[in-house]
């Protein structure tokens, strides 16, 4: 295995097993989506360009080209979609949804970047998509239809941006989570009546926003620079096992039997 495969596979998998909390500590805070996305958004902003400067003083906060510009916007897409999505419908659905990224991620890599995945990525993919089919028709008709679609929705946007980070050659897409946190917690100021938490939620909240979404998507956008697009998506089908299990463990909440099916095909 090449060295940069494997340091790509390992920063790729150590951040999303990070990010598998996400939901767990989502659900702890117990705050509406709009509160919850504007710290979200706003400690991650401060926490990457701390970051950034320390590593690299002399790296660009913000460009102008526009790989930068989509792959800003698009992460703010899959962080919004995520956050309201985990509000909606259970945890299993959201990440079993999500898992249809390496699906869009192997088909945007061929189509723009002219990368081709293998055959067994490709029968992964399907297998996984199956598992995602069969949760939305359970739902279709039921309540939880918005958050299963912003999970969709969540899915694609975080495959583009895989895509756009794969694709840029030259300088670190790390710095694209700056602006997009900035979004996010201007989306989040305007869709909510108070950022103010109770004492407790101030703890999951700093925990969530200053320590595990910070250090996984920044260990997750340096994977593309070394793996193909397809195959961080396929990666991140860890969060979709290992996610509801933090739910299932510490709040005792059981995922739906199509969601869990989901999972088993996934």
């Amino acid at each position: 295995m090449p060295a940069n495969y494997l340091k790509g596979f390992l920063l790729t998998t150590f951040g999303v097993l990070i990010l598998s909390f996400d939901a767990l500590f989502i659900r702890l805070i117990g705050a509406e989506s709009g509160s919850v996305l504007f710290w979200r958004g706003l400690c991650l902003s401060i926490t990457v360009a701390i970051f950034c400067k320390l590593i690299n003083p002399q790296q660009a906060l913000f460009r102008r080209d526009w790989r930068f510009i989509i792959s800003t916007l698009l992460f703010s897409i899959s962080s919004i979609a995520f956050v309201m999505a985990i509000n909606l419908t259970s945890v299993a659905n959201v990440l079993v949804i999500i898992s249809v990224q390496p699906l869009f991620a192997a088909f945007f890599s061929w189509l723009l970047l002219g990368e081709k995945s293998p055959l067994v990525t490709w029968l992964a993919i399907f297998i996984a998509l199956s598992g995602i089919i069969w949760v939305l028709a359970d739902s279709w008709q039921g309540p939880h239809l918005k958050g299963d679609l912003l999970a969709l929705l969540c899915g694609l946007s975080l495959s583009c941006k895989f895509v756009m980070d794969r694709g840029e050659k030259q300088h670190s897409m790390i710095p694209t989570l700056i602006g997009s946190g900035i979004i996010m917690a201007v989306f989040g100021a305007f869709n909510t009546d108070s950022v103010i938490l109770d004492s407790q939620q101030w703890l999951w909240t700093f925990i969530l926003c200053l320590v595990i979404v910070p250090s996984a998507f920044i260990l997750i956008t340096l994977g593309p620079k070394y793996i193909p697009a397809a195959e961080v998506g396929m990666l991140m089908l860890l969060e979709t096992v290992v996610g509801p299990l933090w739910i299932w463990l510490f709040l005792t909440i059981t995922p739906n039997p199509a969601a869990l099916q989901g999972e088993v095909s996934s």
